[in-house]
């Protein structure tokens, strides 16, 4: 029988920062699952986190010698592209081996990935049925493309771009991500026992800004409440007590999430988890908030976006400031840790609007708020807009390599909301959240000690470098910051 192997290669990532390489809290949730399929299905493969490793190029040149892989698999977020064309371009100075890449980024710009490297194919959309569709054609004598759900290819020298495949429905039917297939103990998330897990894809809202609906669609398909549990029970029974939930509409069907509460109740788990990807502010009652308490919930976030009515209706988010204020209210009444979200420079906002925002942050009676650099993905209605009415202050083809979500430095500017002005309301914005931020994590009084010594650029600075760059430094700040420990 011939073997057929498959390398994963996972790119380094940027820090909230920008400017500076993070480390993954955990395995790649994505490729855990292409893992768990290919498995099924008999192929071999093996996986390299570029993040996690202190060598990668050279570890990524021992394993493609030993293990000689038949395909490459790369995978990558549109805001840190920059490192997937440098595992690209590093793979291809090891190996003539086809690589196929994967992730948003490919969701996001289509063909632009061939165009630009020498990648030889691409998968968009959901890829767990489409995997397999391609690698069977991919390893047949003579291979024809054309027929392979969400693959991007070359024939000769034209770019072909395939129909997509349906959305997967029924998500019950899929295994569970591979975390294990992983080097799970070099990650910070082993150390605090912590697993991810996604327990419904898509969004029905239309949110102008976000890119979500661009490999995942706007149809929401939930897993079942059980299945559910029976993957927390997995790992509950491996030792894992904490989980990060990344939906992105956990609480879409209220009485979907009341249901996951009452088996883990059920279930007698006792378990700590958090909903920090930002959920709806009217997809929450006061009774689903206590039963998410009473089952181990520590910690959400909500997505509010902006504190201007006028911007919250141009961005398409569809909600109101009344609804914000009632979730904070009862998300206290439920005693549950939580912060708010807000982007800086929407559609049309103006300086006032801004102001707006930042003054309705401040009033919020929550835990912190976090404020946010837009970034215009390829692919979302922003960046249409901005690509006509806005002066980009960073090259259109730079921006992603450049500027991240927590950068002071603005991509674009209007007429209506200058580069200064933008600067400043993000530095106050930046400000207010790590103002809080601290004295949630550490106490009002060592919180706003450590608030002031930041202020200090060299020393803000240093702190972050040793965070990211020295081990011991990492484990304790992985600690500190840890919403279970409060």
């Amino acid at each position: 029988m011939i073997s057929k192997k498959i390398l994963f290669v996972i790119p380094e990532v940027k820090s909230m920062f920008g400017t500076e390489k993070g480390t993954p809290i955990h395995p790649h949730v994505g490729i855990a699952y292409l893992v768990s399929i290919l498995k099924a299905n008999n192929y071999q493969y093996q996986i390299i986190d570029c993040g996690i490793e202190k060598d990668w190029p050279t570890k990524l040149k021992t394993i493609i010698k030993v293990f000689s892989p038949d395909i490459i698999g790369v995978t990558g977020f549109s805001y840190a592209y920059k490192y997937i064309y440098q595992a690209i371009k590093k793979i291809k100075s090891i190996t003539a081996t086809p690589i196929i890449l994967g992730g948003p980024h490919v969701s996001a710009t289509k063909d632009k990935i061939l165009k630009e490297t020498k990648v030889t194919f691409a998968m968009y959309g959901e890829s767990e049925t489409s995997i397999i569709d391609f690698l069977k054609v991919f390893f047949q004598k003579k291979p024809d493309f054309s027929k392979v759900p969400n693959l991007i290819w070359k024939n000769k020298n034209k770019i072909i771009i395939n129909s997509p495949a349906p959305l997967i429905q029924h998500l019950d039917q899929l295994p569970f991500p591979d975390y294990e297939s992983f080097n799970l103990s070099a990650y910070p998330c082993f150390r605090e026992k912590i697993i991810p897990i996604i327990t419904s894809r898509g969004c029905p809202h239309g949110c102008n800004y976000c890119s979500v609906r661009l490999s995942m669609g706007q149809s929401f398909r939930p897993r079942s409440p059980q299945n559910v549990i029976d993957e927390i029970t997995y790992w509950y029974k491996k030792g894992f007590t904490n989980f990060d939930f990344n939906d992105d509409c956990f609480t879409l069907d209220i009485n979907r999430a009341e249901a996951i509460c009452d088996l883990i109740i059920k279930n007698k788990l006792h378990l700590k988890f958090q909903l920090y990807n930002g959920i709806r502010v009217n997809n929450i009652t006061l009774k689903l908030l206590k039963k998410l308490k009473k089952t181990g919930c520590f910690f959400i976030a909500y997505g509010c976006e902006s504190g201007s009515q006028k911007i919250l209706d141009r961005i398409k988010k569809n909600i109101t400031l009344d609804q914000v204020i009632q979730a904070v209210k009862f998300t206290n009444q439920a005693k549950i840790k939580h912060a708010v979200n807000f982007i800086i420079g929407h559609q049309d906002e103006t300086y006032q609007d801004a102001i707006e925002t930042l003054n309705f942050a401040k009033k919020l009676n929550c835990n912190y708020v976090n404020f946010y650099n837009l970034v215009p993905y390829p692919g979302t209605e922003v960046y249409y807009w901005a690509i006509k009415h806005a002066h980009f202050l960073i090259p259109k083809n730079q921006y992603l390599k450049e500027i991240s979500y927590r950068d002071i430095n603005p991509i674009f500017e209007t007429k209506e909301f200058t580069k200064n002005q933008r600067i400043s309301i993000m530095k106050k914005g930046f400000n207010l959240y790590e103002r809080k931020l601290y004295q949630f994590r550490f106490g009002k009084i060592l919180g706003i000690i450590f608030y002031l010594l930041t202020r200090v650029p060299i020393l803000g600075h240093l702190s972050r470098k040793l965070v990211y760059d020295n081990k011991l430094f990492n484990k304790l700040f992985v600690f500190l910051i840890s919403p279970s420990k409060k």
